[in-house]
């Protein structure tokens, strides 16, 4: 199949400096108009020499088949087995990377990459190039990213260990789902395709396997348009271990998915302590200070108090933590902009956040206050005090707080305002 292209297409530039393709080993070399092409398929390599050859071989069936001008990139990540030298006999561009890792390698290579269209691939002939038409196909339709899923196409009996199959991936893409209310099917697919604009617009930055995860997290972030191919697993040729570490890879994709959802991680469990330290205070508030409440059998005695306000104090810092954390992804364009968020920088200033943390703190600091002037009224003897004394201990930890996290909020604030101010021109 020949896909149809514009005689005088040129793909977008970026506006950012960093993200120009390159034509060198450097990743930030500028490509000419007569140097460009149509497709890229780049794949990382270390010491890949048994399987690299019928690798590329499939490559360049697939940009033949397509009838695109493409090239083969190999992104090599310290081969000491010759297989650079064996790429370039076989016509391959090789790109030098001195950054181990998966990420690593895959974001030197696409950025090296001269293509329109870029399909990513691992060099252990696990996945066969010659399925990619069908994924460029689909970008030529307009999708943004296209994803190989093995568990809707076919696993050759020994290509993936049941662990993966049956619960990794399934529970990895599950997550990202739900979290970022995606549709994809095998999150940890290593055959993808996308213009080479969308890699530029998601910033792609981690070293190591997590990548593939960031790449579908910034993806769904980003309202980008995507889209899923089903294709073949087929067994390493290689004789050797993979570089794979199922536990430990398993654990950074987590990790990554979880650090982009402010909701999941903070907001949810924030409100939720929040929650639990009102309701005890309410519970507290029926019977007067020394005096406990029954509900049921349950007995809440002025000890509770300290419960109480140990689960607001959680929850407000969750809270808090999680705003800030949305508020940098805004900043640094990793997250599209949100009408709420926007409103919220315009109108609420550091003067106000200051105001009202000092007016918190001195209502807590005038409470201790006044348990300090009763107790010294009564001659330092014993009294009855906990219910205020944690009172005024919380609202001093609030106000500290929220003055402190306030400074930081409008050093982002004055970023994010920077990020609208780009937008609306």
């Amino acid at each position: 199949m020949i896909l149809p292209v514009p005689a005088d297409h040129v793909p977008d530039r970026p506006d950012h400096n960093d993200a120009n393709p390159a034509i060198s080993d450097s990743p930030d070399h500028e490509l000419s108009a007569r140097e460009l092409i149509e497709i890229s398929i780049v794949m990382p390599c270390l010491n890949e020499w048994q399987t690299l050859a019928a690798c590329i071989g499939k490559a360049r069936t697939a940009i033949e088949t397509l009838g695109l001008s493409g090239e083969v990139v190999i992104a090599d990540n310290g081969s000491t087995d010759g297989s650079q030298d064996l790429a370039r006999s076989l016509g391959a561009r090789v790109v030098d990377v001195p950054v181990r890792g998966y990420g690593a390698a895959l974001i030197w290579g696409i950025r090296s990459a001269r293509g329109r269209y870029v399909v990513m691939g691992d060099a252990d002939d696990s996945y066969d190039f010659r399925e990619a038409v069908g994924l460029v196909e689909r970008l030529a339709q307009g999708f943004d990213l296209v994803v190989g899923t093995r568990l809707k196409g076919r696993i050759m009996p020994g290509a993936m260990p049941w662990k993966n199959r049956y619960l990794g991936t399934p529970v990895l893409t599950a997550i990202v789902n739900t979290v970022y209310r995606s549709q994809f099917s095998d999150v940890n697919c290593g055959m993808r395709a996308f213009k080479k604009t969308a890699f530029e617009a998601m910033h792609l930055e981690s070293n190591g396997m997590e990548f593939a995860s960031e790449m579908l997290v910034k993806a769904a972030i980003l309202g980008l348009k995507t889209s899923e191919v089903p294709i073949t697993l087929h067994v390493d040729g290689r004789d050797r271990a993979p570089h794979l570490r199922p536990w430990a890879d398993g654990w950074r994709h987590l990790k990554y998915i979880l650090l982009f959802a402010p909701k999941l991680l903070y907001w949810l469990p924030g409100s939720v302590l929040m929650a639990i330290g009102l309701v005890l205070n309410a519970i507290l508030a029926i019977a007067p200070s020394g005096e406990s409440v029954y509900l049921g059998t349950l007995r809440f005695g002025d000890h509770w108090v300290v419960v109480a306000a140990l689960t607001f104090l959680l929850g407000y810092e969750l809270i808090l933590t999680g705003l800030l954390a949305h508020l940098y992804t805004l900043t640094h364009r990793l997250q599209r902009q949100t009408p709420r968020m926007s409103w919220l920088v315009r109108v609420v200033k550091l003067e106000t956040i200051a105001i009202v943390a000092l007016l918190t703190l001195g209502a807590g600091l005038g409470i201790e206050l006044s348990v300090l002037r009763v107790w010294f009224d009564g001659n330092f003897g014993p009294m009855n005090a906990i219910r205020p004394a944690v009172t005024g201990m919380t609202l001093i930890l609030i106000g500290t707080q929220t003055l402190f996290s306030g400074l930081f909020y409008a050093v982002l604030s004055d970023g994010y305002q920077k990020v609208l101010s780009d937008t609306e021109k």
